[in-house]
């Protein structure tokens, strides 16, 4: 098949830096160039994705500017009317299809990484029919909305041949990994571990709004051999967190979308204690990767408990469940599947 790939123009593909859904579709444009798939990538001007067999740079670089908007929806339908693929994989603008679900008969799959707005995807349906499927990054994404049929969850993916089980390591603290911030649970997971009197190790940045959160919850609690604070990590710094962790806590305070660092300490073998928010029902499984649990008090008991899962089946229910491959996969079954409509 011939797949567009589409994201937003303000960040390119792979990012050089932050760019968590840029990240994703490089990683899928690999996937699919592997499985023999053409891949057309719309993205930034400055992407340098190499799986791609052809680059195109937005001519409207704001996706927030009404604009701009309709530039890039009239370049991607003379972009479809040109190249003809067999399908549209869309991390961009659901506006940005509205030409094409009316002057074409492209197939397309729509995804989504955060919250979803249910008049815009029903207006999109009722236009596109069954052009068009909806995918979120889990579940809870799209748990209320009446009509289901067009939705399916397919989860983000990690690299699970860099994130992978050490032979043999001493793991000898639990583990925290995200932005230092009230939503993120900062401060429950120091006071997890400081009523089950094990040592916790936190990595991640301050945002500047946040600095005060800092200097009040975490900082007072910062001892050697009680609670650490190590800052923000590279991947080689993240893989040696995870994987010397017995296990990572992720006491979100919000419907967090997916959460793809629970899907690389799994990937480690390093099981996750996460409250009972957002994706956590779906990723964790009690006592087989993990545990969910509902408060701080939950949370202490678990991390006593955590010593008895085991790592291997951990790291390998990790590459199966959400290993590159496994999840694009998933995505080219779901063309497939819409090819038969």
């Amino acid at each position: 098949m011939k797949i567009f790939l589409t994201v937003d123009p303000e960040i390119p593909v792979p990012p050089t830096a932050y760019g968590g859904i840029e990240r994703i579709v490089d990683g899928l444009a690999k996937e699919y160039k592997a499985a023999g798939h053409n891949v057309v990538l719309v993205a930034n001007a400055q992407s340098t994705c190499s799986y791609a067999t052809k680059i195109v740079g937005w001519k409207g670089f704001s996706s927030g500017k009404i604009l701009h908007t309709v530039k890039n929806a009239f370049q991607l339908l003379k972009l479809v009317v040109k190249e003809k693929p067999d399908a549209i994989h869309s991390f961009s603008r659901l506006l940005y299809l509205y030409p094409v679900f009316v002057f074409t008969k492209t197939r397309v799959i729509q995804s989504y990484q955060r919250a979803i707005s249910k008049k815009s995807t029903a207006l999109a349906a009722a236009i596109a029919g069954n052009k068009l499927q909806f995918t979120a990054c889990a579940g809870h994404l799209f748990k209320d909305f009446e009509d289901k049929s067009k939705w399916t969850a397919i989860y983000n993916f990690t690299d699970t041949d860099y994130f992978n089980l050490p032979n043999a390591n001493a793991r000898n603290y639990f583990a925290f990994l995200g932005r230092i911030e009230p939503i993120k649970g900062t401060a429950e997971a120091i006071e997890a571990c400081l009523m089950a009197k094990q040592k916790l190790v936190i990595a991640g940045n301050i945002p500047q709004e946040y600095k005060a959160y800092f200097e009040e919850k975490v900082q007072p609690y910062l001892q050697k051999d009680v609670v650490e604070y190590i800052g923000p990590v590279n991947d080689k710094q993240k893989k040696e967190l995870l994987q010397n962790a017995k296990a990572m806590l992720f006491p979100i305070q919000w419907e967090e979308p997916f959460g793809i660092v629970m899907a690389e300490a799994l990937a480690c073998g390093t099981p996750v204690i996460g409250f009972n928010r957002g994706s956590v029902p779906e990723v964790i499984s009690n006592s087989i990767n993990g545990f969910i649990v509902s408060d701080t008090n939950e949370m202490e008991q678990k991390i006593h408990e955590v010593g008895n899962v085991d790592h291997l089946v951990v790291s390998n229910t990790a590459k199966e469940r959400f290993g590159s491959s496994v999840i694009a996969r998933q995505y080219l079954l779901l063309l497939s599947q819409q090819k038969k409509l």
